[in-house]
């Protein structure tokens, strides 16, 4: 159980720890959207699949995606 909770304390920070990472996967879908609408985290998910990025960061991007959608979250929220 501890493990778990771990891990999810691991998923909520992956912002902190991978800013420079999202701040470049974001730019370029700044570029493929061109303002037509908002980035959803789904976008994130499919820019990292279709470009075929391989590594533990971009894995835990994913899981943080996943973790904002399963909150209801659908949009990325710029702080």
């Amino acid at each position: 159980m501890y493990q778990k909770a771990n891990n999810l304390g691991k998923i909520k920070k992956i912002t902190t720890n991978n800013c420079e990472l999202l701040n470049n996967i974001i730019s370029k879908l700044k570029q493929i959207i061109k303002g037509k609408r908002e980035i959803m985290y789904s976008d994130i998910i499919n820019l990292i699949i279709r470009e075929g990025y391989i590594g533990k960061n971009y894995n835990l991007l994913i899981l943080w995606c996943n973790y904002k959608i399963r909150l209801g979250k659908i949009f990325v929220e710029f702080e």
